[in-house]
């Protein structure tokens, strides 16, 4: 519900704050007393836009503030999560700053925001009847929504939603392989060549490098002989080798070592000096024997070596990753000598989830075609009921064919969302003789209002928009209508907060609370206030609707009258 308004510098309003209260809000003042520039003001600030002009003099600002208590707008609280608005304890603020150059800054819960989150919110949270943009039944687009929580199919409604977001994530995996297919398509012969071409080769791995260290030892074999030869001579075979004056210098150590005991350790050292180069004797003997000379296989190496140098400039790789290659694109080429049946499959799914979801939307617009009977005759009971007997209401529900659509009857398709194939949008003739006629172009005023009254109490257990604004729904009407308008904003205030400017005793008696517009001059300046009145002060001010400001005692019972008759309704005050 609305808890408070506050506005600063708009038309006469200076600076003024409203406490609103469950139930029905009765406001009523003299003709220009500014009752329309507050409506105007609580606009602004969910998102309506606000002429320039309406800023008040010497002000360089105008603010518009709502204060909302949200504990059952689910929707509105699915809204702010999604787009990380913090709850202030089940509270709402909106509040919008206007300059006079046409700037303006909107918060929401004083964290700033656009005028279009001020617009969304405001179409979850109020419905303004009258010459405002926020009248949700007059917006095509809503229609549909209303016709279906009014009809109660909820079930077969989520499965219509359900199987559409699955045709769409089918239909997209669909697509992808196709986008595939074609793109493999076109490299399916260079995979096929490049796949041979690496297989004549067929290179293994870590076979490179094996390659490189025999190749290396097959191109160096005479130096390796001719080195070793040198090393083994010099160590042990040739005459006066390292191994002989070791042995000698031996035996003059083991003299020295009896004269001199300190010297042990050296001819120790000596002895070992004397083994190790006839290990490496040894070792050397035996590496000679094993040094290969094979120009054929250093040819062939060579050859093999070459057939890798080759396949690594044209790929661009390494050998290894080469044959990386050839497993992956080994691979796609597979994917793409599977891709057809992949593709016949998923088309196939797809056709059993058009089928599927054609059932369901086929049998949603049917529910749809009862409900619409069934709102069609409750609108009409409650217009007659308005004093609007002759009028005419229509739900049209129209199926709009579409060669790209998604479901399909009678070898026709329909363009289809995830509510269905349905457009719906509700018509209406005010008067006898006219043209039944969109609700969205229908006239302006106490007649549009009326008939909104009208769809808001057929939907009123339905409608989860919870505070509704009705200004000048009283033009036109007087007597019996006016009172049967009134009863109805009654009912209708026990499942909505609503508020309702009017110049009609009838209706303002039914209020459960009641607040009074009044313009005042000071100073040379002229302003607008507004207050709740207590109960005592009701009779008086509706006394004034009855007939004017120099009021009788006849005139005031008169509005005693009417409170108590609201009393005795059906219908008990809040």
């Amino acid at each position: 519900m609305l808890k408070s308004l506050h506005v600063e510098n708009i038309a006469l309003l200076d600076n003024i704050d409203i406490n609103f209260e469950p139930g029905l809000n009765i406001i009523t003042g003299e003709t220009g007393a500014g009752k329309s520039i507050l409506i105007d003001a609580l606009g602004s600030a969910i998102g309506e836009k606000i002429s320039a002009d309406s800023l008040r003099k010497g002000a360089q600002k105008a603010v518009t503030e709502c204060i909302f208590e949200i504990n059952s707008t689910s929707e509105l609280q699915k809204y702010l999560q999604k787009n990380e608005i913090e709850n202030f304890d089940n509270s709402l603020i909106l509040r919008k700053e206007s300059s006079g150059t046409g700037r303006n800054r909107a918060f929401v819960n004083d964290t700033p925001a656009t005028n279009a989150t001020l617009l969304e919110i405001g179409n979850l949270l109020v419905d303004l009847h009258g010459q405002h943009e926020h009248q949700a039944l007059l917006k095509t687009k809503y229609h549909i929504k209303y016709l279906d929580d009014f009809g109660g199919y909820n079930n077969l409604l989520s499965g219509v939603e359900q199987n559409f977001n699955q045709y769409v994530i089918l239909k997209d995996e669909l697509k992808k392989l196709k986008q595939r297919q074609k793109i493999l398509s076109e490299k399916k012969e260079l995979f096929k060549f490049q796949i041979d071409e690496i297989k004549n080769v067929n290179p293994l791995m870590g076979e490179e490098g094996d390659l490189i260290r025999e190749e290396k030892l097959l191109g160096n074999s005479e130096k390796l002989f001719q080195l070793a030869s040198e090393i083994s001579e010099n160590l042990y075979d040739k005459e006066n080798s390292i191994f002989d004056n070791l042995s000698q210098s031996l035996m003059k150590f083991e003299e020295l070592s009896q004269i001199d005991p300190k010297l042990d350790n050296i001819r120790k050292d000596c002895e070992a000096a004397q083994v190790a180069v006839q290990e490496i004797a040894k070792f050397m003997q035996s590496y000679l024997q094993n040094v290969e000379m094979n120009p054929e296989r250093l040819a062939a190496v060579r050859e093999r070596l070459g057939q890798f140098s080759f396949l690594k400039r044209k790929y661009n790789k390494t050998t290894d990753e080469i044959i990386t290659y050839k497993e992956s694109i080994e691979k796609e080429l597979q994917l793409i000598e599977n891709h057809d049946t992949a593709i016949r499959d998923k088309q196939t799914e797809v056709e059993k989830q058009v089928e599927k979801l054609s059932q369901l939307c086929f049998s949603l617009s049917q529910k749809r075609q009862a409900a619409a009977l069934e709102l069609e005759k409750l609108v009409l009971e409650h217009l007659a009921g308005l004093g609007m007997s002759k009028a005419k209401f229509s739900i049209k529900i129209e199926n709009i064919p579409d060669e790209n659509g998604v479901v399909e009857g009678a070898g026709v398709r329909y363009k289809t969302t995830n509510l269905g194939i349905d457009i719906v949008e509700f018509f209406i003739a005010a008067n006898p003789g006219e043209d039944i006629k969109p609700l969205a172009r229908v006239a302006s005023g106490g007649e549009i209002s009326r008939i909104m009254l009208a769809l808001k109490s057929s939907l009123a257990k339905i409608d989860k928009i919870p505070v509704l604004i009705f200004d000048e729904i009283d033009i036109g009407i007087s007597g019996r209508i006016a009172q049967a308008v009134g009863l109805s904003l009654r009912r209708l205030s026990k499942t909505h907060q609503i508020i309702c400017i009017t110049h009609l005793p009838q209706i303002a008696s039914v209020g459960d609370f009641h607040y009074v517009v009044e313009k005042v001059s000071e100073n040379k300046s002229t302003r607008t206030l507004i207050r709740k009145l207590r109960d005592e002060e009701k009779a008086t001010e509706i006394a004034k609707l009855l007939g004017g400001e120099f009021l009788t005692e006849t005139q005031i019972n008169s509005a005693r009258e009417l409170i108590e008759d609201a009393k005795k309704s059906d219908i008990s005050p809040q």
